[in-house]
């Protein structure tokens, strides 16, 4: 029970009652060491890559693990845990020093925590979009209890933690939903595309307007060419001309007319070429 060296001695006998010379026996009493240092719970998500189990030994010692508390066949390999099955699992480890005395078992707990729902999103009315529209991403199979967060072309938007999603021409790309439960586990949903629909239209709106208003037209992203705006008055007077740099899609083209009157005005289009492309009437309305 205390750790040191105890020294016994042993004699004999004859049948005559002779003692002979004793002999001393020397009991050492090493001391056991303490239990190794782990951490516990390990958590993992289903199906995630497990490590193999770590603990810290005193220098000089030795691990054993086990996977019961006590008895079984001691392995000097730590155990790599499973994660294909939700639930937890118990390995136990100790150590032993150079005298061969092992320390009591210290219990590693492996959480092996479930996923959430696998979210599946859809668009309506509309997944191609042109200038004007606005359709609704909408995700379901989402469970309870979870958070989300929605990405853009892998980019996270922040303050959108709902299951909806609402979009216009000026926000197109790629959108994924990610769902998060309690345990720090998350499943991604499929990506899903949101993209301009082509359209030979002149987008004008608002129109009427104060003088403030935008222009749209479809570009080919492959051949992003300049453009020019160009207004007449009624009277056939030129009272704006500007050259635009094509940048998307639907590139939009911001006018600022507070410097005209009221009235009905003219507004054309034209390519890098000089070439007119359309013409729409514009009414200015103060």
């Amino acid at each position: 029970t205390t750790a040191g060296n105890v020294i016994f001695y042993v004699s004999q006998s004859s049948s005559a009652t002779c003692e002979g010379s004793r002999a001393a026996i020397t009991v050492n009493v090493n001391a056991a060491p303490i239990s190794p240092v782990v951490t516990t719970p390990v958590s993992y998500c289903l199906n995630a890559t497990p490590q193999e189990l770590a603990a810290t030994a005193t220098a000089g010692n030795t691990l054993k693990w086990y996977n019961v508390a006590t008895g079984g066949t001691a392995s000097n390999t730590p155990p790599l845990p499973t994660t294909n099955t939700a639930g937890t699992s118990n390995f136990y480890v100790s150590q032993a020093n150079a005298s061969g005395c092992e320390s009591p078992r210290v219990l590693i707990a492996v959480n092996v925590n479930t996923l959430p729902s696998l979210p599946a999103l859809n668009a309506a009315p509309y997944t191609k979009l042109t200038p004007g529209q606005t359709t609704t991403i909408t995700a379901s199979n989402v469970g309870t209890g979870n958070n989300y967060q929605w990405f853009k072309n892998g980019i996270l938007l922040p303050g959108f933690g709902g299951i909806t999603f609402n979009v216009d021409i000026n926000n197109l790309g790629i959108y994924t939903l990610k769902s998060n439960n309690g345990a720090g586990c998350s499943v991604t949903s499929s990506p899903l595309l949101i993209e301009a629909g082509s359209s030979n239209n002149l987008y004008t709106y608002p129109n009427p307007s104060n003088g403030n208003f935008t222009v749209r037209y479809f570009s080919d992203v492959t051949n992003l060419t300049p453009r020019k705006v160009v207004i007449y008055d009624a009277k056939g007077a030129l009272v704006y001309s500007a050259k635009y740099a094509m940048f998307d899609v639907y590139t939009p083209m911001n006018i600022n007319l507070n410097n005209v009157a009221a009235g009905i005005y003219f507004l054309h289009l034209i390519d890098n070429n000089g070439k007119s492309i359309l013409t729409e009437r514009i009414l200015i309305n103060r």
